[in-house]
């Protein structure tokens, strides 16, 4: 491995100029900028990598970057997943550098993208050209599926892989790098995450807003109408609709790795300004091993300066639910719906999206490498999770390829993804290109992979 780390050292130069490259370029899928000419500026970095095979593959959305190298049959194949689309950047004046004009300051790199996920799916390119440059014969077969349609929903990646597609036949493991590593900065293994269900629910109760001394106590309150609904949904902590826990899957193994997850409960209550949890389980427990019913805004009525005294005949909420092994999205909006018609036949519900859930096996071979890879390069045992907690279209490789999917997630905890000031330390971006290498050296050696 010296002789591989010293090629990581002597190139890193390069594979940042590399990086910064595509950084600059905008490639905001929620809105289209820059989307064709960053899958085009993808495809001519991939080119200058030693791959057997580099295409784009066409979508209803945007489209697909894939590239291969080698095809033995006889030899194991690990699939790399990432996204290069990226979320808007909101406000410029937030930023402290402009968001696509790449800036290195305090060891980071600084630029929307540079986590989520572009500094992270290129650690695997640059993997591969540094076995290359050191003379490593790689007995493994590597793909590479970079999406542009992540932050907005995966519709092009969901249909490729619905198609039974030719380009990822013999796919052994699915390997992504995505999301923040665990709080302590220690590297984290993550063998699933939970899934997302995204509903609207509408109410409207007259053709007007009405004064509220003419018409108020005999004309329904939309307002009054949908928070009662909303709150029949809960109490307190656990959701009340009916069959919402069914299908739920959460192992002893699971339950005993989610105990050995760190946590200092009382520095994360003060680093997000909190008193108290809004449970009594374990912080890990209950953000892992249980659905939820979360409320993400609520509109209605008058909002603006001053009083206005009318009743509302319009109210909308928006809501999601975070699932766990094995609820089906479909599933459990079925039974969200009937709850809501049940207590007001009324209300309107729209399903906004979904991402199921998604679980590999703890006892999966490719994960004893993996630690081994990640202990080796960190100095330190990984952390390790049975689920992450957001959510990824990595479950739809797991659902179509039946391939076990594991997320290796190499940016520090405090990257800002989605938020202004997005970040890759580049300790990170350097030890994730040494921690897929190794992985590659050391995957043939696993019974199965």
């Amino acid at each position: 491995m010296n002789e591989i780390t010293a090629v990581i050292d002597d190139r890193l130069s390069a594979y940042q100029s590399d990086l910064f490259e595509l950084l600059a370029q905008p490639s905001i899928s929620a809105t289209g900028e820059g989307m064709e000419r960053c899958a085009e500026l993808l495809l001519s970095v991939l080119d200058g990598y030693q791959f057997d095979r580099v295409q784009r593959i066409e979508t209803s959305r945007y489209p697909l970057v894939y590239a291969e190298r080698g095809g033995d049959e006889s030899l194991p194949t690990v699939t790399f997943y990432g996204h290069y689309d990226v979320q808007p950047p909101g406000a410029q004046d937030d930023w402290e550098s402009p968001a696509f004009e790449p800036t290195i300051r305090n060891d980071s790199i600084y630029a929307r993208g540079a986590g989520d996920n572009k500094g992270q799916f290129l650690t695997h390119v640059f993997a591969i050209d540094a076995l290359n440059r050191a003379g490593s014969d790689l007995e493994v077969n590597v793909k590479l599926v970079i999406e542009g349609g992540e932050e907005s929903g995966s519709r092009g990646l969901i249909e490729y892989l619905s198609d039974a597609p030719t380009e990822l036949g013999g796919t052994d493991l699915v390997y992504v790098a995505d999301g923040p590593m665990h709080a302590s900065r220690r590297p984290t293994l993550i063998y699933g995450n939970r899934g997302i269900l995204s509903y609207q629910l509408d109410l409207e109760t007259a053709n007007a807003d009405l004064h509220s001394g003419n018409f108020g106590g005999p004309i329904p309150n939309a307002a009054n109408e949908l928070i009662a609904v909303v709150s029949s949904m809960f109490d307190g902590d656990e959701v009340t609709i009916e069959g919402f826990h069914e299908d739920v899957a959460i192992s002893a193994a699971d339950r005993e790795l989610v105990a050995g997850i760190p946590v200092d409960e009382e520095a994360l209550k003060g680093d997000l300004g909190i008193s108290e949890f809004a449970t009594d389980d374990p912080y890990y427990e209950r953000l892992l091993l249980k659905p939820t019913l979360t409320i993400n805004g609520l509109s209605s009525g008058y909002e603006g300066e001053g009083k206005k005294t009318i009743i509302p005949h319009r109210a909308t909420a928006k809501l999601d639910s975070r699932l766990v092994p094995n609820q089906d999205p479909e599933r459990v909006f079925k039974r969200i719906t009937d709850h809501v018609k049940r207590e007001n036949p009324n209300v309107e519900v729209t399903k906004m999206g979904s991402f199921p859930p998604m679980k590999t096996p703890l006892d999966t071979p490719a994960a004893t490498p993996l630690t081994t890879a990640l202990t080796e390069v960190w100095g330190v045992e990984p952390v390790e999770m049975p689920l992450l907690g957001g959510s990824l279209p990595a479950a739809y490789f797991r659902t179509e390829l039946n391939v076990p999917v594991l997320v290796v997630p190499y940016a520090n905890p405090d990257q800002g993804n989605h938020s202004p000031n997005e970040h890759l330390d580049l300790d990170c971006f350097r030890n994730g290109i040494e921690t897929t290498a190794q992985f590659l050296q050391r995957a043939p050696n696993t019974e199965e992979l």
